[in-house]
């Protein structure tokens, strides 16, 4: 175990000796500092506070650890997610100083070759794909054994996040994000691309409203037989609440149509606040095979009863009732977008640059009509509200004015 420092001199050799500041950077801050605080705790604030430290590296130095700040030519700033397969970290170049996600196989996953080889799978699975609504993979790497995958660093929340939060998503809102996934899906199918594991947890809505699909680590090319695990048929590859039925009998034969079925299982829970089956993983997995999902709109009246059946389309237990393509799931979807919440508000809206990747990746779909509705219904929202406001407040004037009346008649 590390000795953690005990005073602020410590502080700062276990900051040189990470490399996680240059040493003009530390030298401008000594210059500013003057003394350095005694207490080590104390130290490490006061780098945070000049942005030398992220809370996440003063964390680890106050333990007494320099190793493991860098990654290649990357400084490790904070950890924005864990798996199985993988912790990820926000990362920084240190010349060019631009953001990045870095996706890193534990040291113990390394150990095992078909947990490296899937590792390096979904780096060439997501360096074959470019598009808005699937995350950008800039290069992949290993640097003295530990293995890492670049990716764009995207600052949002996703979908499971989202639904912790709120429990369920309006109508309209929800269909957006399904709609984004499944142009991104579309763009990757055509590219010969299977992701296998579409789930809430895999889609990440960023500030500026455009979903971006993440984690390809069981992705595959599924017109490239050179890309399979071999893990043997009966092998279980995805999440159970959302794997379709062909997945849980054998994932290695399962084609671009499961990811139509893992949408469907999303956009349900999107709209109803839980996953189509519910109970124990043995209930799930037999429940895909040979239940019946609940309808959505039963389960939430304000779901449309002709979007309810395109959910459940979208889960058919055999691939061939699907929709097949997810440029049909989009062009189904599309009339829902902007669809009214619980209030009558829109409760969904296609950014700019998603509304552009729909169309593309749709053979030319024209969602620009359906994007001016949206705009337009959202436009007569505001006046509408506007037009309340002013009422209220000329109602209120009156009433102002008319007591005012009332109180100078009466002391006079």
């Amino acid at each position: 175990m590390p000795e953690p420092p005990r005073t602020g001199d410590a502080v700062l050799d276990l900051v040189r000796r990470a490399e996680i500041a240059d040493d003009d950077v530390l030298a401008g801050f000594l210059n500013e500092a003057g003394t350095v605080p005694p207490a080590a705790s104390d130290t490490a604030t006061r780098l945070i506070q000049a942005g030398i430290l992220t809370p996440f590296q003063a964390r680890l130095i106050l333990q007494g650890k320099h190793r493991g700040f860098k990654l290649g030519p990357y400084r490790i700033l904070n950890q924005i997610g864990a798996g199985g397969m993988g912790q990820v970290f926000l990362a920084e170049h240190a010349q060019l100083r631009r953001r990045v996600a870095l996706k890193v196989l534990p040291g113990k996953q390394a150990l095992d070759p078909a947990n490296v080889e899937r590792f390096y799978r979904e780096a060439r699975a997501a360096a074959a794909l470019d598009h808005p609504n699937i995350v950008h993979a800039y290069d992949v790497a290993c640097d003295k054994g530990t293995h890492f995958l670049v990716l764009e660093y995207i600052d949002g929340e996703t979908l499971d996040r989202k639904l912790a939060a709120t429990g369920r998503l309006p109508v309209g809102e929800a269909v957006s994000h399904a709609v984004q996934a499944a142009a991104g899906l579309q763009h990757a199918h055509e590219k010969g691309v299977a992701h296998r594991d579409i789930k809430p947890a895999n889609l990440l809505v960023g500030r500026d409203g455009i979903v971006k699909i993440l984690d390809l680590g069981l992705a595959q090319f599924f017109e490239d037989s050179s890309t399979k695990l071999g893990r043997g048929s009966g092998d279980v590859m995805g999440t159970t609440d959302y794997c379709a039925p062909e997945q849980l009998i054998d994932c290695d034969h399962a084609d671009h149509r499961a990811d139509i079925y893992n949408l469907g299982a999303t956009l349900y829970h999107l709209l109803t606040g839980r996953p189509p089956f519910e109970g124990t993983t043995a209930a799930k997995i037999l429940a895909h095979h040979l239940s019946a999902v609940g309808p959505p709109h039963e389960v939430c009246p304000d779901v449309p009863v002709e979007l309810s059946e395109i959910v459940e389309a979208m889960l058919a237990k055999d691939p061939a009732d699907r929709y097949q393509t997810a440029a049909e799931v989009v062009q189904v979807l599309m009339p829902f977008v902007g669809a009214p919440d619980s209030r009558g508000r829109s409760s969904g809206k296609l950014p700019p640059l998603a509304a552009a990747a729909v169309a593309e990746s749709t053979a030319g779909l024209d969602v620009r009509p359906l994007v001016q509705a949206l705009d337009a219904e959202a436009a007569l929202a505001r006046a509408r509200r506007t037009a309340r406001l002013a009422v209220m407040g000329m109602i209120a004037g009156v009433a102002f004015g008319l007591a005012s009346l009332a109180f100078a008649l009466f002391w006079k």
